[in-house]
């Protein structure tokens, strides 16, 4: 729902004309189209910020069940989504009817569905990047159950995900409330087909694993790029969904840690009370799969920091221990194509091992040399603290250890005198090298 896909002319099968104004917000185009009505984005004028219109058809042909349907939509969104303040739910800021149009003002999201990332053949999210939105909409579903709202019709299409990747929860249009009545309404089957829970689909009571397992459907989509049950014949649908075993999402996706196979299994669990009971539930799991990951790619981060070490001369002598205490005292960083990595004039009592590309170290504007890989500067600086005499700037993307002496005192005493044994040695190498320059130049010139 950005501005990319915003329309100036009403949708074919629709009459009229695009008002230019409903209640006091300002429209600025059409976004969206409904099972009900359309979708505008508008203008608050008074509290100057951007909104979403939903407005509602009336029912076609003056159908009366039809219309009481609508109306019933209607105003169910309008209660379940009044009810609701949450980061990751769709605000609703006001309602109203005009000229017989009923309408919804709510927040407008600038972003899009998670529709483009459940095509088989599309883009699939990173694992770690669907556990958090999962972990949000479980969140939100939780908020929402405890104040006594069933969503019933959780799919891609109802969250959007801002530009900033904030997913949110739309769409409360057949949302069941806790309130006189709601049991008539059970014995209808309610939702998208493809998500429907079990017992939505038997016509029975639904609770708030119902949202849950629908939720388990979008996370299996956003892994493999399919639900889990698929086909056109509602029927045959059905029956799957109360009757046929879940197809394994690590037979899809062999490569999927297990405790994750095993959260999509219990979300989509046949038997509600198998499944996770509250959305903090599964949350917690969720939070808990994440910090293992991060922690994850933490460690193999940290080998493939180690991996890029090992292969310099200047760690020949160091066992893995030792680089990995080096490492905890220093940075590995990463510098761009013609970024300054260290400047002339500067103090700065740091030590730089290039680990991968190459460098140039200028006097003002002149090239005096090239640092490659294995090659390391700013000796003088890390042992006297003395302003830089030259610039040294990334001519390739480069990857640089830097070392401070501050922080080298935090290493066990062995690993110390290994490292100033090293780095003694290469500045006594680089003196002499610099030493035999000048002298080769001298006599050159003589």
């Amino acid at each position: 729902m950005n501005e990319a896909t915003i329309q100036q002319s009403l949708p074919p099968g629709t009459t009229g004309k695009m008002p230019v104004q409903v209640g006091k917000y300002e429209v600025r185009g059409l976004v969206g189209q409904g099972s009900c009505g359309l979708v505008y984005k508008g203008f608050d004028p008074f509290v100057r910020r951007d909104v979403a219109i939903k407005t509602i058809h009336s029912a076609p042909g003056g159908d009366d069940d039809i219309a009481a349907s609508v109306e019933h939509a209607f105003f169910t969104e309008a209660r379940a989504a009044g009810m609701l303040s949450h980061p990751h739910i769709v605000s609703l800021y006001d309602a109203g009817s005009q000229n017989g149009t009923n309408y919804l003002v709510m927040e407008y999201v600038d972003g899009e569905t998670l529709l483009p990332w459940c095509n088989k053949a599309g883009p699939r999210m990173g694992l770690d990047r669907v556990v958090d939105l999962i972990f949000k909409c479980a969140k939100a579903l939780d908020y929402a159950h405890g104040k006594g709202v069933l969503h019933r019709d959780i799919k891609p299409s109802n969250i959007m995900l801002t530009h900033d990747g904030v997913p949110k929860l739309m769409d409360f249009s057949v949302a069941e409330l806790n309130e006189p009545g709601a049991a008539d309404r059970r014995q209808v089957a309610v939702g998208s087909p493809l998500y429907m829970s079990p017992e939505q689909v038997r016509r029975q009571p639904p609770q708030p694993a119902s949202d849950l397992y629908s939720l388990g459907v979008v996370m299996y989509q956003l892994l493999t790029g399919e639900t889990p049950y698929h086909g056109a014949d509602l029927p045959l649908l059905f029956a799957a969904i109360r009757n046929q075993p879940v197809p394994r999402v690590e037979e899809k996706r062999p490569d999927l840690p297990r405790d994750i196979c095993a959260v999509v299994s219990r979300l989509l669990a046949k038997d509600p009370d198998q499944r996770y009971q509250a959305g903090a539930e599964l949350a917690d799991d969720l939070l808990r799969i994440f910090d293992r990951l991060k922690q994850a790619d933490a460690n193999l981060s940290r080998r493939e920091s180690r991996d890029s070490l090992r292969t310099l001369r200047f760690f020949d002598a160091f066992s893995d221990d030792d680089i990995e205490e080096i490492l905890s005292a220093s940075k590995l960083l990463t510098f761009a194509a013609g970024a300054e990595i260290v400047r002339e004039g500067e103090i700065d009592a740091a030590f730089y091992l290039i680990a991968r590309g190459n460098a140039e170290v200028r006097k003002g504007s002149t090239v005096i040399d090239t640092l490659m890989k294995g090659d390391c500067f700013g000796e003088i600086a890390f042992l006297t603290a003395q302003r830089r005499t030259a610039t040294v700037v990334a001519a390739t993307q480069v990857l640089a250890l830097r070392v401070n002496a501050s922080l080298l005192e935090q290493v066990t005493r062995d690993c110390q005198l290994r490292f100033y044994k090293t780095f003694t040695n290469t500045l006594i190498y680089r003196l002499s090298l610099t030493s035999a320059k000048l002298q080769a130049a001298r006599t050159a010139a003589g």
